[in-house]
């Protein structure tokens, strides 16, 4: 790549020879033959730098591909490592700038580093020759050079501020769009897309000005630069053509002069320029360290070690667990101690906003408890993997939600191999089977991200076959029959009861209550 890089500057460096072989030995001499001589010459020279810029350009086309590819896979691997606390803290949109910031990133540092070496080459190169045509015109440029520096210098801070205003802006208005439409039904309901849509304006006119901003202020240094660089070449051109005058140059010599000198101004532009994107850099390093720096799952648990349980009788021990989310706020629960066993149906009631939910993501390893331990026969689920408790437990929650795809491709949650047998066995355990074959292409039905040719009842039972589809050995429930009908909801508890598994569930609802072997009540 980089040879191929130099061998296309070596040709640039001899067009201006050109140049003035024609002005100042053909034109003056007549000279036919050597024109056709130097025109068949640098014609093929010509051919040949076209054909290396494409080589170029195609090598470094895939070198940006390749590393386009693994440094996304890589992020998004520890994207999807982060713990569910790390997205929920987090906007939709944020989450997804952050994660662009790669393309930023990776376009830059893919053709930086050469071009920054040739660059730094062959602006040495062009100042020497400059000099060798004129000592005093190269001494302009330089100054001009300088001037450069300083503008580019002087409009970076402010061009920097509005960058990361505007990404954030953009975020903003990002997660509000998505979030509208994901709630496009509430928000028709209740008559609100008048006030989304205003409120969305308001944030997308934020982003505007921004972006308005950052644009003004490119506008404002590109006066500045062309002003500039004019203002350098009407003196070249005045005191070249005085030179020309008074007999120390050539017509041919004041253009190579000038072709080397457009050559070194877009080599030492191009070299700040660069400087100051692996700067501006910075900011979109900053957004994506969010993401890279923060503490994946294994690594705040620093366990990867998967117990074997084989056939073992399953129990499940809460022994002095304590949560509150925040050090100033008072406790959900303090100091509890519980047990779950085999083949166990528990119900866990209370009112709202006792700490119900923020229980079975305890037990599922999903939040940890500011003290106390939650184990599966003797195994801390917070001293192994992540997987342990994970590829025991099925689970359905109230946020739960559908993928784009088939309704059994949702059931099976994409395997890679679907069990069909198994996929209708769970539909029918979860009372959704003959829905499901009610619709014109069966298990093959499409259905959006957000199951909208669903109802609630029957997305709910989608959920709670997925759940079941993994076999578990213990199946959380958090409200997963509130869209049901009672007689829906019978059946599945009946068919759940059947499975001897360990079944762990928060519900308001009598129906699942009464079917319960336990029943805790937490408040």
């Amino acid at each position: 790549m980089l040879i191929l890089a130099i061998s296309l500057e070596v040709f640039a460096l001899v067009s201006p020879f050109f140049m003035q072989w024609v002005i100042d030995h053909v034109i003056v001499t007549a000279d036919k033959n050597l024109l056709l001589t130097l025109t068949l010459g640098f014609g093929l020279l010509t051919i040949l730098q076209q054909l290396i810029s494409l080589l170029q350009a195609w090598v470094g086309m895939h070198l940006s591909t390749t590393l386009n590819l693994q440094w996304k896979a890589n992020i998004f691997k520890r994207l999807l490592d982060l713990p569910n606390d790390y997205f929920s803290k987090r906007h939709l949109g944020d989450v997804i700038s952050r994660f662009g910031s790669i393309d930023h990133i990776q376009e830059t540092l893919t053709s930086t580093f050469f071009v920054l070496v040739l660059n730094s080459l062959m602006a040495v190169f062009t100042f020497v020759l400059m000099t060798i045509y004129s000592t005093q015109l190269s001494l302009i440029v330089l100054l001009t050079l300088v001037l450069y520096i300083l503008i580019r210098w002087l409009a970076y801070y402010p061009l920097r501020n509005a960058t990361e205003e505007n990404i954030v802006h953009e975020a903003k208005q990002n997660s509000y769009f998505m979030e509208t439409i994901r709630g496009i039904q509430s928000v028709k309901l209740f008559d609100k897309h008048y006030q989304r849509h205003g409120t969305w304006m308001s944030l997308f006119v934020n982003t505007v000005n921004t972006k308005l901003t950052t644009d003004k202020l490119s506008a404002l240094f590109e006066f500045s630069n062309k002003l500039l660089f004019s203002m350098e070449n009407v003196i070249i051109i005045y005191l070249g053509a005085s030179a020309i005058l008074d007999g120390s140059f050539t017509v041919g010599v004041l253009m190579a002069f000038l072709a080397y000198k457009g050559q070194f101004e877009s080599r030492t532009a191009s070299l700040v320029d660069q400087y100051i994107q692996i700067k501006m850099l910075g900011l979109h390093a900053e957004r994506l360290a969010d993401i890279t720096l923060n503490e994946t799952e294994t690594e705040i648990i620093k366990y990867n070690h998967i117990p074997k349980l084989d056939n073992e009788q399953l129990v499940l021990k809460v022994e002095n667990v304590s949560f509150r989310y925040a050090d100033n706020e008072p406790y959900l629960f303090e100091n509890i101690n519980l047990e779950f066993k085999d083949n166990e149906a528990v119900v866990l009631t209370g009112q709202s906003g006792r700490g119900k939910s923020t229980l079975l993501n305890i037990l599922t390893g999903s939040l940890k408890p500011e003290t106390g331990t939650v184990s599966i026969n003797g195994h801390d689920i917070y001293q192994v993997s992540p997987s342990f408790i994970r590829g025991l437990s099925g689970i359905v929650r109230q946020d739960d939600v559908l993928f784009a795809g088939s309704i059994g491709e949702n059931i099976s949650f994409f395997d890679e191999s679907p069990n069909m047998e198994l996929i209708e066995q769970c539909a029918k355990m979860a009372q959704i089977h003959d829905d499901i074959l009610k619709m014109p292409m069966g298990y093959e039905t499409l259905i959006g991200d957000m199951g909208n040719i669903l109802s609630g009842g029957q997305k709910q039972r989608v959920i709670l076959a997925r759940a079941l589809y993994k076999r578990p050995k213990i199946l959380f429930l958090d409200e997963a029959s509130s869209h049901l009908d009672v007689e829906n909801e019978q059946k599945i508890n009946h068919n759940l009861k059947s499975l001897g598994i360990m079944k762990i569930m928060v519900a308001h609802r009598q129906e699942t209550i009464q079917s319960a072997d336990k029943i805790l009540n937490l408040g």
